[in-house]
């Protein structure tokens, strides 16, 4: 005796109609929903033969490449800084988009450009603002100096360079 399922064309249908769900929803093995493979930084950057004369100068230079910049001093901004006792901290801020590659050749970017700044400052903090959070690398005014001394950075060894850093989005 042969036993037929009177719920096989039910189950087929079924399949067909799931088949088709996902399909439309976008969930199916389609290729352009695959992570797009993060980008290689440029190997390296020149340093700029301007110098900056003012935080405004450097901000104007620091905007032309990268969005939400914010430069400012530590003695300018901070009510409680004590010029005898702490170091004077460059910040520049600035809008990140997470992605690594292109955080690091924005960092690179700004360590060159405060290569040439003609005012005083200890430390350049930078650090890019993000949806979660922020990041920051801290580099010495010396370590600058080292970075850009031969007339160009590298951009992969940017962050390795810095003398602290604060990342929890890039790790």
């Amino acid at each position: 005796m042969r036993f037929v399922s009177k719920s096989t064309p039910a189950l087929a249908v079924a399949g067909l109609l799931t088949a088709a769900l996902i399909g439309l929803s976008g969930c199916g093995s389609d290729t352009d929903s695959a992570p797009e493979p993060e980008s290689t930084p440029t190997a390296t950057l020149d340093v700029v033969a301007q110098g900056f004369d003012s935080l405004a100068e450097l901000s104007d230079y620091v905007a032309q490449s990268l969005d939400g910049v914010e430069v400012s001093l530590e003695s300018e901004t901070n009510p409680d800084f004590n010029e005898e006792t702490e170091p004077e901290r460059l910040h520049v801020d600035f809008a990140s988009d997470e992605n690594r590659a292109q955080d690091m050749e924005a960092t690179a970017l700004i360590v060159q450009a405060t290569s040439q700044a003609a005012f005083d400052y200890d430390i350049l903090m930078v650090t890019g603002d993000v949806s979660a959070g922020e990041w920051s690398y801290l580099y010495d005014r010396s370590t600058v100096e080292e970075l850009t001394g031969g007339g160009h950075i590298v951009v992969a060894d940017i962050w390795d360079s810095a003398e602290q850093s604060f990342d929890t989005i890039h790790r």
